[in-house]
């Protein structure tokens, strides 16, 4: 009797033992598969150009549905930035559109963008994101500054043109030479050429060989601006896919 009821109670313990294991591996799990997602903030309120937003929606849901990558990209989009606003997000997108409306509008606070930036958090500036997110705007104005170390100059060529990548631009674009839609977005300047992630490969900007894309820091972040769009025909979802990793700290 005293036997039969010592393999009673070790079969119990047994049984607890593997159903701690299983109940304390399925909460790993989960936590892993939650934080495999890129939370994504896209701005699309004055100033944004509606194509730029709809088609970063359309590469973010092309990356997801053809599992570009490990991570998932859950998004949303808002018409007002502030530190309420960006609570909860990994990357913060400024899409083409007008910049000077994104200097001029209340519904923006840079100065929650600098933050979250500053916390770890990655900014994407696409065009007029780009402008806004540069040191200085040539000629103009002064930006946010998320990119110190990058002043952008204005470039009025609408159309179809060529960027190669550099050493340090492998980590998002597989090919040395990339076909990319450009809209008078931003060459940019820097004396930091590591940085430089691609460049502009071909005479129709008139800034061959100028830096076209670039990654920076701000505090613990990371920034990256790209004068061409991405997310435009013809359309690149694999770049916005990395660019966005590398944003959020997810590639290096």
């Amino acid at each position: 009797m005293v036997n039969r009821k010592i393999v009673i109670f070790g079969s119990l313990l047994i049984l607890l033992i593997v159903f701690f294991y299983l109940t304390d591996n399925f909460v790993i799990s989960s936590k892993a598969n939650s934080d495999s997602n890129v939370e994504v903030l896209i701005y699309n309120g004055t100033g944004a150009m509606e194509s730029s937003v709809d088609g970063i929606e359309e590469c973010l849901n092309d990356s997801n549905n053809k599992n570009m990558s490990s991570h998932k990209f859950e998004y949303a989009t808002t018409s007002v930035i502030n530190s309420t606003t960006l609570s909860g997000y990994n990357v913060l997108i400024m899409p083409g559109g007008e910049a000077i409306d994104y200097f001029d509008n209340d519904e923006i606070d840079n100065a929650s963008i600098k933050q979250f930036v500053s916390e770890g958090n990655g900014y994407v500036g696409i065009c007029a994101g780009a402008y806004a997110g540069s040191n200085y705007v040539n000629g103009d104005f002064a930006g946010w500054g998320l990119a110190p170390d990058v002043n952008t100059s204005t470039e009025s060529y609408e159309g179809v043109l060529t960027i190669s990548a550099t050493s340090s631009g492998t980590k998002l674009l597989n090919g040395t030479l990339t076909d990319i839609y450009m809209d008078t977005g931003p060459a940019m300047t820097t004396d930091n050429n590591q940085i430089v992630m691609a460049t502009f490969a071909d005479n129709n900007t008139g800034y061959v060989n100028y830096p076209a894309i670039k990654g920076d820091t701000y505090g613990d972040g990371r920034v990256i601006l790209s004068g061409p769009h991405p997310e435009m025909n013809p359309q690149n979802p694999e770049l916005l896919t990395n660019m966005l990793l590398w944003a959020s700290k997810e590639i290096n």
